[in-house]
């Protein structure tokens, strides 16, 4: 099969599967194409089918297209189905509240106060290492509140974590540090990031750029001086300045002086 008719085919699934977020009626189960009745077995084979479909190298192929970004939302919202359904006390507690997702009332018609709670529980599973929960958890918190540069820091920092999600990676922490652009925080996770994918000249600048806001952030200063070696004082640099400029003057007399 060419790609164009692969591609053909991804953007047809991708649309189906978009119906079926938006039909009446529409759960976890719909979701996966199954009805209540589903067996465990039912459900992972299901799931592992539509995960392949839409696996991360698949979408690729559709390059920066609204459909490959669609595509990417509707593979978390599966696997968020897959984490409820395939847990028998999440699976439980999803069908007594009528196939809905706990969300906590009073903070819900908050989007502000909403948008925290989500964000304290994303900062947790990130702790946890539980990263690809943590993305979608903290991008709900963006939905609700777009203005707050730690949800794109956190959000970042997990996509850092995930070696597909480099590039998203950079674009979040460039958005926290365009949001506060005086926080030293997130031009560091930004020299971070490129350190680790040994880019050590793009640290490098980010790591200074820190320093510049804040001279006496710790990392920044020891990942700066990984890259670069120890800075020299001042009164060194001038030193040796006025030895070169000397040593040019009087090339003879200063060879003599240093003998």
């Amino acid at each position: 099969m060419s790609n164009d008719n692969q591609n053909s085919r991804l953007v047809a699934r991708i649309n189906e599967l978009r119906t079926r977020l938006q039909a009446p009626g529409y759960n976890y189960f719909t979701l996966l194409g199954l009805t209540l009745a589903a067996t465990q077995k039912d459900i992972e084979a299901a799931y592992r089918q539509l995960a392949d479909e839409l696996s991360a190298e698949r979408l690729a192929a559709l390059g920066n297209s609204e459909s490959a970004s669609q595509g990417r939302a509707l593979a978390q919202q599966l696997q968020r189905a897959f984490q409820v359904l395939s847990d028998f006390g999440k699976r439980g507690e999803y069908e007594k509240r009528g196939y809905k997702e706990f969300v906590a009332p009073d903070a819900k018609d908050d989007t502000v106060e909403f948008a925290k709670a989500l964000y304290r529980k994303a900062l947790t599973l990130f702790h946890q290492k539980n990263y690809q929960k943590a993305i979608m958890v903290v991008e709900d918190a963006i939905r609700n509140n777009p203005a707050k540069a730690d949800y794109y820091l956190l959000l970042g920092l997990c996509q850092s974590e995930l070696p597909s999600l480099k590039r998203q990676a950079e674009q979040n922490l460039s958005r926290a540090a365009a949001i506060e652009p005086w926080n030293a925080e997130h031009v560091v996770a930004l020299g971070m990031l490129f350190f680790s994918e040994h880019m050590p000249k793009r640290a490098e600048g980010y790591f200074r750029q820190a320093l510049e806001l804040e001279p006496n952030h710790d990392l920044a200063r020891k990942k700066l001086v990984e890259l670069v070696g120890p800075e020299k004082s001042p009164s060194a640099l001038l030193i040796e300045k006025g030895e070169k400029l000397l040593g040019k003057l009087m090339p003879s007399l200063f060879k003599r002086g240093k003998r």
